[in-house]
């Protein structure tokens, strides 16, 4: 029980003995974007712009983030865009996805300057990916 506790769960007890665990979900994500997004100088513009209304394409939702076009506009901090990447390709649900699902996925979500290169470059150097393709696989040998 300690252990769902670390992990920020909502345990409840009921009257006739069972147990319900809850977790819940700390948005460190969209924290961390913003928090990156206020320090930025290049989004300064945008931040303006999207405030005064005369710009179409830039937003600020409604937890205060900046989005452009509906996708969450990440600033250029090399950390913060490497840690999306390496969340959207070696998490256990992603099941490590090519670079093409990889960028179709992201770019839903997400949006910077350079976005399909990165992906593709961090695809590409991806130790794991490199050493399950077919050509680097001995040969299977007589069926």
């Amino acid at each position: 029980m300690t252990d769902l506790r670390a992990m920020f769960a909502r345990l409840s007890l009921f009257d006739y003995g069972s147990l319900l665990a809850e977790l819940q979900v700390r948005r460190t994500w969209i924290d961390r974007i913003k928090d990156k997004q206020v320090g930025a100088k290049s989004l300064e513009l945008c931040f303006r712009q999207a405030k005064s209304g005369t710009t179409i394409d830039f937003r600020i939702n409604k937890d205060g983030v900046l989005c452009f076009r509906g996708q969450i506009c990440v600033s250029n901090y090399e950390d913060l865009r490497l840690s999306i990447l390496r969340e959207a390709h070696n998490s256990p649900y992603a099941m490590r996805p090519g670079r093409n699902k990889m960028y179709q996925d992201l770019r839903e979500l997400y949006w910077w300057l350079g976005l399909k290169p990165e992906v593709t470059d961090f695809v590409v150097h991806c130790l794991t990916c490199q050493q399950v393709k077919a050509k680097h696989q001995l040969p299977l040998g007589l069926l």
